[in-house]
């Protein structure tokens, strides 16, 4: 949190400037900054902290209210001057703007990291907010920025000089090749903005590291609670597409079908399927070249003749790969069951591949 030192550093050039003797309290009348004997009496502070009123005037001197909630301070101002008044809404205003970008790095960092873990108690969450002035009806998207054989403290310099990154944007390295980004979004802020927003990450990042970049992001979150739950989806999307969108650089967890839906599946469901499918048949056996034309034919919704022009072969050689198939695994893949049956078929079998390399 803000320093105490730093606030009476404030409130020292305050009144430097504007000649006046201020005082900086806590909630509890305890004085963080300034001349300690300028506390009001006990009672006459307390019923201003319990009020409404964001000023009260005693005699010659005048009580402001500091930020909000039970983290927010009270400032006292002393003088007969007719500018006492407008001198201490103007510390106010500037005290405020000290609370809201007065954390330390460290204290900052260490907020983004606890909560996009899902580490803090709501009313932890609650208060940042008060002290951040965040609404609580703010949409926020989280991206993750991720490159293979790079370092996490390169891509968040390098995305800190984005001209694309707000001042409001957070920043924060989550692991060693990867960093979150965490933006508030605004009302014009349309659907296709978050993957719009995200190529732009991953392009200034590819850009500078000469390495490939991809990025996520989750669905959006309603309020700062949520964050940490589109980071999990967020998370979650790196290493889907790493198993079955290979090729992607900008992934939506929104998007990611029916691999999302087999990314969850417990590993004896998995081995049971694949035991069902293709019986003792070991499938990364399979012939490349079959695995191509089969993919491609699916791509193709199962027209023989478009696929056999973009593979540049006979009609008759299609068919005959196919056939090969069939009496491999005993799937026709000319019919449309047949086909989804292999297609989910080898995306379960590519996750327990996926999962065994990473166990080793």
């Amino acid at each position: 949190m803000i320093s105490n030192r730093l606030l009476q550093e404030s409130l020292e050039d305050f009144k430097e400037i504007v000649r006046l003797p201020m005082a900086l309290y806590d909630r509890n009348c305890t004085c963080v900054a300034g001349a300690e004997n300028m506390a009001p009496e006990k009672e006459v502070f307390q019923t201003f902290c319990n009020s409404s009123a964001d000023m009260q005037a005693l005699g010659n001197r005048y009580l402001f209210r500091v930020g909000d909630g039970e983290s927010g301070y009270i400032l006292s101002v002393s003088g007969d001057e007719k500018d006492t008044y407008p001198m201490g809404r103007l510390a106010v205003r500037q005290l405020e703007r000290i609370l809201e970008i007065g954390y330390s790095r460290e204290d900052r960092n260490q907020f983004i990291h606890n909560l996009l873990l899902d580490n803090l108690m709501p009313v932890d969450i609650a208060n940042y907010a008060r002290q951040m002035h965040i609404g609580p009806e703010c949409r926020w998207g989280v991206f993750l920025v991720e490159g293979k054989e790079c370092e996490a403290f390169d891509i968040q310099n390098i995305l800190k000089s984005v001209p694309e990154i707000r001042n409001t944007d957070f920043i924060a390295s989550m692991e060693e090749d990867c960093v979150a980004v965490i933006r508030r979004l605004e009302d014009k802020d349309g659907e296709q903005y978050s993957h719009v927003f995200a190529e732009v990450l991953t392009n200034a990042v590819q850009r500078e590291l000469k390495k490939r970049i991809r990025t996520s992001y989750g669905t959006l979150a309603t309020s700062l609670r949520e964050v940490s739950r589109s980071y999990k989806e967020a998370r979650m999307a790196l290493d889907v597409a790493e198993i079955f969108y290979a090729d992607e650089n900008v992934i939506a967890y929104e998007e990611l079908g029916i691999g999302r839906l087999i990314y969850q599946l417990p590993i004896p469901l998995c081995e049971m399927f694949i035991k069902e499918v293709f019986g003792d048949y070991d499938p990364s056996t399979l012939d490349e070249e079959i695995l191509t034309t089969v993919y491609q034919f699916m791509e193709n919704d199962l027209n023989l003749s478009e696929t056999s022009r973009q593979l540049f072969v006979h009609r008759n050689t299609l068919v005959y790969r196919l056939e090969k198939l069939q009496k491999t695994i005993g799937l026709d893949i000319r019919q449309f069951e047949d086909a989804m049956t292999f297609k989910i078929a080898m995306m379960v079998f590519d996750y327990m591949k996926y999962l065994r390399e990473k166990r080793e």
